[in-house]
């Protein structure tokens, strides 16, 4: 990723890392470092967030900044989506000629506003055209009233400032505008600082094991090694589908974490017997039992 001073300067403030400013040469290690605690940020910004298996959705990002991209790529596989990326204007229109996106992530200025005004006149413009409706959400740094409200004349569905809860606010908008709450995959709670749970609510789909695989190795980097599975509302499960306890076991072990699976039914205990599982992966009734479980072993 090429990236200009600005940026790396603008990198190690998101990471609240100045200091390393301060001490001469940044280094390509010192830079890796320092993404790796925004992206630990971004992954523990909230204690809930529910999950929906997205991946059949097609996102482009108009931004003309490398790091602002790489951040939107981040959140977005989060949900399952690899998204297109524009990195100026024209490219972004050519971009909508190609194809029917379901959201346009817009950068206001890029590098100018005008660039994102015309920007969200194409989107709206194409979108009337196809008959498609797209959603378009502008990101912007600017806390101008009037350009926000100009935004919204044109069409736009939601705007963002780059405030601290951004990230909270793209997700959420994102998991919960395609898909109805009985939908939802899973809810991620983060507990402490190394611990993260998650509340299945179905899994019964290879969609939704890539989402929660993809997310539990993010946790990792992030250092959430051990995770939790609340399985009270899995009433019902297929053997076949206990190989992914067995996958998620082995990425928590190899990460020095613990895998432990909570409020499991009588068929998710068959699976794990039949899988021959049931002596390695632990099983408790309480979410307190679990993070108790993982206390005692850390002390």
């Amino acid at each position: 990723m090429n990236i200009t001073d600005e940026q790396v300067s603008k990198i190690f403030e998101l990471a609240s890392m100045q200091a390393k400013l301060a001490n001469g040469e940044i280094s390509s290690s010192d830079i890796t470092e320092a993404l790796i605690e925004i992206e630990r940020k971004i992954y523990s910004f909230s204690s809930e967030f529910k999950i929906n298996s997205l991946s059949d959705k097609k996102i482009l990002i108009a931004d003309d900044l490398e790091l602002s991209i790489y951040q939107l790529g981040t959140l977005l596989k989060r949900i399952g989506i690899t998204p297109s990326v524009a990195r100026h204007k024209d490219e972004a229109v050519s971009e909508l000629q190609k194809c029917h996106f379901d959201c346009v992530i817009i950068d206001l200025f890029m590098p100018d506003s005008t660039d994102g005004i015309d920007l969200i006149k194409a989107a709206v413009q194409r979108r009337s055209e196809t008959g498609v409706y797209s959603k378009i959400v502008v990101i912007s740094g600017t806390d101008d009233t009037s350009m926000v409200d100009y935004c919204y004349e044109l069409g736009v569905d939601l705007y963002i400032q780059k405030d601290k809860d951004w990230h909270s606010k793209l997700l959420k908008y994102l998991s919960t505008s395609f898909q109805s709450e009985k939908n939802v995959a899973f809810t991620r709670y983060v507990i402490n600082n190394d611990i993260v749970s998650y509340i299945l609510k179905r899994f019964n789909d290879p969609k939704i094991f890539d989402v929660l695989v993809k997310n539990i190795n993010s946790s990792m980097f992030t250092g959430l090694k051990n995770v939790l599975f609340d399985m009270r509302e899995i009433t019902t499960f297929d053997v076949d589908n206990a190989y992914i306890f067995a996958d998620i076991y082995k990425i928590c072990a190899e990460n020095g974490g613990k895998f432990v699976l909570v409020n499991p039914s009588i068929s998710v205990k068959e699976a794990l017997s039949f899988a021959y599982l049931a002596d390695i992966i632990p099983f408790v009734d309480s979410m307190e039992d679990a993070v108790s479980m993982i206390v005692s072993k850390n002390n």
